[in-house]
């Protein structure tokens, strides 16, 4: 099979949705399909592919990012063609609101769509009538990250330190100031606690907020960012892996952290909610009263906590195969009907 895998453009941040798009790549091409992929500003570069390559599928990973409004491929046989919508395209998310109109275009081009969970399934769903039937749910799959980094030894830490560690973007929906703010509490009940950030600055007015902040918070600290495949290196590092989005499509490095064995602290929120369950797989925080609570009882660790981060694991390893997730995905590929022209 044939390929062209659309993806957002470059330079583009190192989000989780760029690190599934190059899984996802490197997977298809590991099962023998020719893959190529292009970003979605490339416009001369799209269109000359699609003529070399005759694609079999075109694929828009991520519905406004890497949205074209190009008719890629020959006219017949047409390839299918399929789109992603990650989290910050679902309905009702701000960016969606923002970019209803580039997403309405992918929309009107697209045979199939595919989400994360079944919740994302029915709104978007409902929220494109013209997509009704033919949105399908592919979970992710993630296989635990290696790499090496000293984390603690960048930090300067130590020994003693309890790390819970925020590998994100530093972005307003990933809500790093909060976390900065939120685990003083933390701090204050227990002195070992230790917050590192670990992401690039995606906003630059808003990373300017969080090194105000950081300025005057002795408990916290950002360390820039690290390579994809060095994150595991970091996780492992950790004593807490935290989550504290305003909403998500289904967190990259949740998973990573989970595929670990590493305790997850998570905000209760879309794109969380669907598939963390508080006490289970993973913590899940409401308000900051409760962030304080989880956060000093994952930190302070302890067998019940050693139970929790095992059964995330085995979660993970479950529900998440990165070859269950090609599966889905080529018999997706394969069988989904076209749209009628």
């Amino acid at each position: 099979m044939r390929i062209l895998l659309v993806v957002p453009p470059v330079p583009a941040p190192a989000t989780g949705n760029e690190r599934s798009s190059l899984r996802l790549a490197a997977g298809l091409e590991r099962r023998g399909h020719a893959v190529a992929v292009v970003p979605a500003n490339e416009r001369e570069r799209l269109i000359e592919t699609a003529t070399r390559l005759r694609p079999d599928v075109v694929h828009v990973y991520h519905a406004f990012r890497a949205a074209n409004g190009l008719v890629l491929g020959a006219s017949a046989p047409r390839p299918l063609r399929v789109v992603t919508f990650a989290g910050s395209d679902l309905p009702g998310r701000p960016p969606e609101l923002l970019a209803r109109a580039a997403i309405a275009a992918e929309v009107a081009l697209a045979d199939a769509a595919t989400v994360a969970l079944e919740a994302q399934r029915r709104a978007v769903a409902a929220q494109w009538p013209e997509l009704a039937g033919r949105v399908h749910v592919v979970p992710k799959g993630v296989a635990a990250p290696g790499g090496n980094f000293p984390l603690r030894e960048r930090a300067s830490f130590r020994g003693g330190e309890r790390i819970a560690l925020l590998a994100a973007g530093i972005r307003p929906a990933k809500r790093n100031l909060l976390a900065v703010e939120w685990s003083a509490d933390v701090a204050r009940a227990e002195p070992r606690a230790r917050l590192v950030l670990l992401g690039e600055p995606l906003d630059e007015s808003y990373a300017s907020s969080v090194r105000r902040a950081l300025s005057t918070a002795a408990h916290a600290l950002w360390l820039g960012s690290t390579a994809a495949d060095a994150i595991g290196g970091a996780m492992r590092a950790a004593d807490l892996v935290v989550n504290v989005s305003e909403y998500e499509g289904q967190s990259n490095a949740l998973l990573e952290a989970m595929a670990l064995g590493r305790p997850v602290l998570a905000a209760d929120v879309p794109g969380n909610h669907e598939w963390l369950r508080d006490g289970e797989n993973a913590l899940l925080f409401a308000d900051r009263e409760s962030f304080t609570e989880r956060a000093l009882r994952a930190l302070r660790g302890g067998p019940a906590i050693d139970a929790l981060a095992a059964r995330g694991r085995a979660f993970v390893e479950r529900h998440h195969s990165p070859e269950a997730e090609l599966d889905a995905l080529l018999e997706l590929y394969a069988k989904a009907p076209r749209r009628e022209p």
